[in-house]
């Protein structure tokens, strides 16, 4: 398998357990050559967004830039033609075989650890 779930739902975790959690698994699948993470953290309850949703974006974006990992795709992006999502594509072709690729669902975040 080219990626590994991590599903934050199932634990419940707080904002900092959640971006902690996320850092080991990155570090993790970088020694087992796992090319992406799918996270499934939930979209929350209100319908406009859940804690870790908002701070795994914005977490994402300090992270790439510092090059813990090559990209970050939101789960509303998964169904759009943009350069990033046919790039993941390309380097996790097991992907493509995952239905929750074919949604847009806000519950679910990806990150392209490596090419």
């Amino acid at each position: 398998m080219e990626y590994k779930t991590i599903n934050l739902k199932e634990i419940m975790p707080s904002v900092d357990q959640a971006l902690k959690v996320i850092e080991i698994e990155i570090e993790t699948a970088k020694k087992e050559g796992i090319k992406a993470l799918k996270i499934i953290h939930g979209y929350g309850s209100s319908g406009v967004g859940g804690e870790i949703k908002k701070a795994l974006k914005n977490w994402a974006i300090l992270r790439k830039r510092k090059g813990l990992f090559v990209d970050f795709i939101r789960g509303e992006e998964f169904l759009s033609d943009s350069q990033k999502v046919k790039d993941a594509k390309k380097i996790c072709p097991d992907l493509v075989g995952d239905m929750d690729f074919y949604f847009a669902n806000p519950g679910i975040s990806v990150i392209i650890i490596q090419k």
